[in-house]
């Protein structure tokens, strides 16, 4: 709950300082919640204007998740489906959105800078980068926060995949709603781990341009990281998606139907049901200097680590790309 609020509060704070209070909404997926998290998170007041809850129900979400843990493609889904906006961007929970892309995007959205893409008819990627679970473990507030961030956005390596950006961890994943609608969004067969991402680009791919805004607006998206090492992979014991959903052999481009997003569920858009959190924005610390330093000493560390992570797979795929095999 804390890195959701955090995210939310982090974002809630850049929008309002860009003054696009009125043109960005948040939406939460709530997905099988016994107390719904609207109930219970811990929001600014800003945050609370911008965000909305669509909570599915602990029996809807049993039935559609089967013995998965978590059926992420639906939940996102019916966030994407239920919102109002022109152009709709999927993030994880625990991902900020810093102030450069909010001006980046909206640059683009009202013509005010070529990029050298069509906005409305691209798909748009960009990679995330991670903050160190040493320091996102302590809780920090969204000043220190800030800090790090300025101090070193340029230390902290993007989780980019070198020969498939699009099939990077997330930064976010962004297109105007008509492509969400034409596409289905998410294949919401994929109820397991792995790929439902690389599927939708696999997808999309054959049909829309898919531009790396990492690189064209920068890499903005910072993951609130919560293993103790990059090297943890602790979730490999999970059930995973089928290997077709990585394939590039896709005969339909929207294979969930007019009904995606369970339109049919009818669920509806909620507010925040408790008090916001009036007193968040005085949390004013920010790190002293020895902290600074060992904080910069983590972030090598862990940059160092993901460019080995980084060339193993790359070298994994051109053994793949030399053999034949599929790459993703």
């Amino acid at each position: 709950m804390w890195r959701l609020a955090t995210s939310i509060n982090y974002l809630s704070e850049k929008i309002f300082a860009e003054g696009r209070e009125n043109e960005v909404e948040i939406i939460v997926a709530d997905w099988g919640s016994k107390i719904p998290i609207s109930e219970v998170l811990q929001l600014s007041p800003i945050s609370a204007q911008l965000t909305h809850f669509i909570h599915i129900p602990e029996t809807l979400a049993q039935q559609l998740q089967q013995d998965s843990p978590f059926a992420e493609v639906y939940a996102l889904n019916a966030a994407a489906r239920a919102s109002n906006g022109q152009y709709i961007g999927r993030i994880d929970q625990d991902t900020l959105v810093t102030v450069n892309f909010i001006r980046q995007f909206f640059k683009a959205f009202e013509g005010k800078a070529n990029f050298g893409f069509d906005l409305k008819h691209s798909y748009l990627f960009a990679a995330r980068k991670q903050l160190p679970y040493s320091y996102i473990k302590t809780e920090p507030g969204l000043a220190s926060i800030n800090k790090v961030i300025e101090s070193f956005s340029n230390w902290i390596q993007s989780e980019e995949l070198s020969f498939c950006y699009w099939a990077s961890a997330v930064g976010i994943l962004l297109m105007h709603r008509d492509m969400w609608d034409e596409v289905g969004g998410y294949d919401e067969r994929l109820i397991y781990y792995w790929y439902m991402d690389v599927d939708l680009g696999t997808r999309i791919i054959k049909k829309y341009p898919v531009v790396n805004i990492g690189k064209v607006f920068g890499y903005d998206f910072f993951h609130l990281e919560h293993m103790q090492t990059r090297m943890n992979f602790g979730v490999l014991h999970r059930k995973r998606n089928p290997d077709w959903s990585k394939s590039f052999d896709k005969p339909n481009l929207n294979p969930n139907g007019k009904n995606w997003g369970l339109k049919e569920a009818d669920l509806q858009l909620e507010k925040l049901k408790i008090k916001p959190v009036a007193s968040y924005a005085a949390n004013k610390e920010t790190l002293k200097n020895h902290q600074l330093l060992r904080l910069l000493f983590r972030i090598s560390v862990n940059s160092g680590k993901l460019w080995v992570y980084n060339l193993v797979r790359h070298s994994l795929y051109l053994s793949k790309k030399l053999t034949k095999r599929d790459f993703l």
